[in-house]
């Protein structure tokens, strides 16, 4: 039986996989085996459905990030489990996706600009100055610019023109964008943790 989560979940997926823009409503209805008329039961049309998907993926984000946040054991141990998340998010993902994002669904698009950049900076800022109680990170770092460095990095990357556009995978760049911010901001202690902690990125 079709349920609006299993809708979410299915055109999320097709989505990922194949962009936004080449997906139809149609297509969704055979991979659900179900009526156009049933799918429209739960939304109201493509840019109802785009933005439910869209704002879905940014409260499962923020429960994912706040619970590692919780249970992680240090700073470096957080950002390498956060890395994990994502990059498991970011395989199966086109760049395709943000591009039909911004131009064919601004208001989907602007949630990403605002709500979970803005929760992904905030939470960043976060961990570095819980690095730096910790002993992680250099006591020099200014927590609130690096935070907005990783933002402009991040944004890099899933921007229709950004650096993902030059024939390298999502997962690539957020990878190294994750390597690149670490190796920013730690100091000798933290870089023996990270050395620890790093195979959590690619597991």
């Amino acid at each position: 039986m079709l349920t609006k989560e299993s809708l979410l979940k299915s055109a999320k997926d097709l989505f990922y996989k194949y962009g936004i823009k080449s997906v139809s409503m149609d297509d969704l209805a055979r991979m659900l085996g179900v009526s156009k008329k049933t799918i429209y039961t739960y939304i109201d049309n493509k840019k109802d459905l785009v933005r439910s998907v869209i704002s879905q993926f940014i409260e499962e984000e923020k429960k994912a990030v706040e619970d590692i946040q919780q249970t992680s054991e240090n700073a470096v141990d957080e950002m390498t489990s956060i890395a994990r998340y994502v990059l498991k998010s970011l395989q199966s993902v086109k760049p395709a996706l943000s591009y039909d994002l911004k131009k064919y669904h601004p208001e989907s698009w602007r949630l990403i600009e605002h709500d979970h950049f803005n929760f992904i900076q905030k939470k960043i800022k976060k961990n570095i100055e819980r690095g730096i109680q910790e002993g992680y990170y250099r006591e020099s770092i200014d927590s609130r610019l690096y935070s907005f460095f990783y933002i402009g990095l991040s944004r890099s990357m899933v921007h229709p023109d950004g650096i993902a556009g030059h024939d390298y995978k999502l997962s690539e760049v957020y990878e190294n964008i994750i390597i690149y911010h670490l190796n920013g901001i730690m100091n000798t202690k933290g870089k023996k943790a990270f050395d620890k902690y790093l195979k959590k990125i690619n597991t």
